[in-house]
């Protein structure tokens, strides 16, 4: 019996331990990114532009409005990867959707940036101003 509830307790403790890790892993998606992959997006964006910040899989729906005041791309200090700064905070593409150019909709710059992403959409609806 104290072997069963010793295996079950290693079993519980392995699942949490595999969520926390998986939600880190999503966390940052595309943060950091290859060097064309940071051009591929900076080519997207500019100075006075409107983007749109949400977290799908943190469960956000509704999404944060942010101009884009200074725009950089920087080599971080990990193996050869890349991150793109709006405002001078360093951002995860997965997250950041721009105007699309197509009927008002927003679309995912991860995936216009060739950054594979998960539990993203790739296009949304700009939320309803009243």
């Amino acid at each position: 019996m104290k072997q069963a509830k010793f295996l079950l307790s290693i079993l519980t403790g392995t699942i949490v331990l595999g969520t926390i890790w998986c939600q880190a892993v999503l966390a940052d998606q595309c943060a950091y990114i290859s060097k064309q992959q940071a051009l591929n997006a900076i080519s997207r964006l500019d100075v006075e532009q409107f983007v749109y910040l949400l977290c799908e899989p943190c469960g956000e729906k509704v999404p944060q409005v942010a101009k884009i005041q200074n725009l950089a791309m920087e080599k971080v200090d990990y193996q050869d990867y890349w991150q793109v700064k709006i405002n001078n905070q360093g951002i995860d593409l997965a997250y950041v959707f721009i105007d699309s150019g197509i009927e008002g909709n927003l679309v995912n710059l991860a995936a216009i940036s060739d950054c594979q992403a998960s539990r993203v959409s790739t296009m949304i609806t700009p939320p309803t101003v009243e």
